[in-house]
């Protein structure tokens, strides 16, 4: 995998979790009001779904090399990063839990979800366009 299609994929990814977050706060307005932790807690959120999307690229990319140089992968290495992404968000969720007059925990997780949903959708709408495709040629 070309390391410009990773940094790429995390491109479209933080375009999508923007708009994700917006969406996130106008649905926490109507169900909490308008609060500033809700708000800082997406951007905690996004900012740390960033930071495991770059350790998953570097541990991808340098899988990718133990798999071309030697012929096999590390399950070390993999579990090392692995361990890593899950620290950065427990860090920021525990900070998070102990700020949570200033920053709402829920909101913090809610980002980690947008992955799921961006690569969801994104199936489901492609599935719909090529079907439309499909019966509009003949």
């Amino acid at each position: 995998m070309p390391k410009d299609h990773l940094r790429q994929e995390i491109l479209d990814i933080f375009k999508r979790a923007v708009f994700l977050d917006i969406a996130a706060y106008l649905i926490s307005v109507i169900v909490l009001g308008a609060t500033l932790s809700f708000a800082l807690g997406l951007l905690l959120g996004t900012a740390v779904l960033l930071a495991t999307l770059l350790l998953l690229k570097i541990s991808v990319e340098r899988m990718a090399a133990d798999a071309k140089r030697s012929g096999v992968t590390s399950q070390r290495r993999y579990l090392l990063f692995y361990a890593m992404r899950l620290g950065v968000f427990a860090v920021a969720f525990g900070a998070a839990v102990i700020l949570r007059k200033y920053i709402s925990p829920v909101a913090v997780a809610v980002p980690m979800l947008y992955p799921r949903l961006i690569y969801t959708l994104g199936a489901v709408f492609q599935r719909t366009g090529k079907a439309g495709q499909k019966r509009g040629e003949k």
